[in-house]
């Protein structure tokens, strides 16, 4: 009878989770580059990175292979954390934090599904655990499954996200506050002077802070 080790399903898991994260992150990226270069090429790189690592562990889960996957993604989670937290020190929304978005959320899980599982096929052990075949392929595709059932959501938020700014961006008129903010209309009043209309609470909560699908 075939075998398969415990460390080859962690590293195909870590690669399906891997792959997860980047096609998130490949959606989320045009509505990133409009509103900021750098960090629509940030996500373009990491999405790639992550495809990139997903196709080279599968091939070979090699120690020098998984420590890579551990650090980029380690450092991808903290990075989402200090948005979250902190906000970037630098960019248009310097030191303002982001707003949590499903986009962003379901690719940390993904990402830390990455870590996991690539540092469990780095454990020092005399002997890896043996798995048979059929154990093996069904445990891999039920990781496959769960992923894309994470991935899937991730995706229509990010693309859902990305839609909605390009509309709003295309549909803002000068008068109206486009997509960043708003500007009063004066209203007629008795007496035939003009009063600033009060923007909306909708309107306000738009302008008050700075929301996106996902940001790390």
């Amino acid at each position: 009878m075939y075998y398969r080790t415990d460390i080859k399903l962690a590293a195909a898991v870590a690669a399906f989770a891997s792959a997860g994260a980047a096609v998130i992150h490949l959606a989320v990226t045009p509505d990133h580059w409009r509103e900021w270069a750098p960090s629509g090429l940030f996500f373009a790189g990491l999405a790639l990175l992550q495809l990139g690592w997903a196709v080279a562990v599968l091939r070979s889960a090699h120690r020098a292979v998984l420590g890579i996957g551990v650090v980029a993604n380690t450092a991808a989670i903290a990075l989402w954390v200090v948005t979250r937290t902190n906000g970037l020190p630098f960019g248009p929304h310097a030191d303002i934090p982001e707003s949590l978005g499903p986009a962003g959320i379901l690719a940390t899980v993904l990402e830390l599904v990455v870590v996991l599982g690539a540092a469990w096929g780095m454990l020092p052990r005399e002997h890896a655990s043996k798995i048979s075949v059929w154990r093996y392929r069904f445990a891999l595709g039920g990781a496959a499954m769960l992923v894309a059932a994470v991935m899937a959501p991730g995706v229509v938020a990010g693309l859902d996200h990305a839609h909605g700014g390009a509309e709003h961006d295309s549909h803002g008129e000068p008068g109206t506050g486009g997509h960043h903010g708003t500007t009063s209309t004066p209203e007629p009043v008795p007496g035939g002077s003009t009063a600033t209309r009060r923007p909306t609470t909708s309107e306000s909560s738009h302008s008050s802070g700075h929301s996106d699908g996902h940001s790390h």
